[in-house]
């Protein structure tokens, strides 16, 4: 096998691989407890929430209890009704 060769199958390999790994985010149709949820689990569940936004409503929730509804979580800081939109569904208030 030639150097070519070699690093044509190296680059499919990795190329494939990153492929069937699929994306960073996981924004499937999986079901995020809002009031259990780490900020690692909302930044990686929930479309539209990055660490910020995640953070926020990590803090919210700590300094008021648990969220009873999407409007509770319209209180939050950098959260809006966009991002609301963009998960319902996939919030869950257990």
């Amino acid at each position: 096998m030639n150097l070519k060769s070699l690093v044509f199958l190296i680059v499919t390999f990795f190329s494939v691989s990153s492929f069937a790994a699929g994306p960073k985010h996981s924004h499937d149709k999986t079901k995020i407890n809002i009031n259990e949820a780490t900020v690692e689990q909302l930044d990686d569940g929930l479309l539209g929430v990055g660490p910020r936004i995640a953070m926020e409503i990590v803090k919210h929730r700590d300094a008021n209890g648990p969220f009873k509804s999407m409007d509770d979580l319209d209180e939050v800081k950098y959260v809006g009704d966009r991002m609301l939109d963009k998960n319902k569904g996939r919030i869950i208030f257990e």
